[in-house]
């Protein structure tokens, strides 16, 4: 097996698995709490309220995983992928901010709106609303979770591990489909529509915009100020 297949086996193992650290941290709040002796009716309710602390521990478990698997082929998430001209810099970051904050903006007036639509019309295996109202519940964790490690976390895998790797073994629109792809199905906990949505709101945007920089400045810029802006929303409602 050359060491050009065995990458792409690596990049494609974080990705099936990134979703699946939901997953697993889901059960494991529902274990404890079958341990506990709580009823499955006080299970359903307490899982809403746990969401925060379930994507926290999944955030962690997608670090930890791409930390271990990525380190015997030499990619580095500190370094690779961040390097970028010294003039270029500056422009990245106010390219970012304004990127996050017109994402924000779309995704609280226009897309929450529509998601919720879709929910009652055509239904969804998460209640309508009930994303926001849940995230709402342990602000601390959610903010670790969503402000302090998502951007990296998510861009490191996503728009830099994958997008350098898809990047040579297919062309640029299929990388930027199937990492758009892969990043919308990341977020399955927020329902149907709220995969398709992220996907096309976040992940195809990043993608073409860290291919057309080189670099994950702009990209990681402005998937601080999407989620910091989401949380100063969600914190209010």
């Amino acid at each position: 097996m050359s060491i050009k297949m065995g990458t792409v086996k690596v990049v494609w193992r974080n990705l099936i698995l990134a979703p699946i650290w939901f997953l697993i941290a889901l059960i494991s709040i529902i274990s404890y709490f079958i341990i506990q002796g709580m009823d499955e009716s006080d299970i359903s309710e307490q899982i809403i309220t746990k969401i925060p602390v379930i994507l926290l521990i999944a955030q962690l478990l997608m670090l930890i995983y791409l930390l271990i698997s990525t380190r015997k082929i030499g990619f580095d998430v500190v370094k690779d992928g961040w390097k970028a001209e010294k003039r270029k810099i500056p422009i990245d970051i106010i390219g970012g901010i304004v990127t996050g904050v017109i994402l924000a903006i779309t995704y609280i007036y226009y897309l929450s709106p529509l998601q919720q639509f879709l929910q009652h019309r055509f239904g969804d295996y998460v209640p309508a609303g009930e994303t926001m109202t849940s995230l709402g519940m342990h602000s601390m964790a959610f903010f670790i979770a969503n402000v302090l490690l998502a951007p990296f976390v998510e861009e490191s895998l996503y728009r830099n591990f994958a997008m350098r790797e898809f990047l040579k073994q297919y062309g640029p629109v299929q990388s930027i489909v199937l990492t758009s792809v892969m990043f919308g199905l990341m977020h399955w906990l927020g329902g149907f529509w709220y995969i398709i949505l992220t996907g096309l709101l976040v992940g195809v945007p990043l993608a073409m915009i860290t291919i057309q920089r080189g670099n994950l400045i702009w990209a990681f810029t402005a998937h601080v100020v999407l989620n910091s802006i989401e949380f100063s929303h969600i914190s209010s409602l």
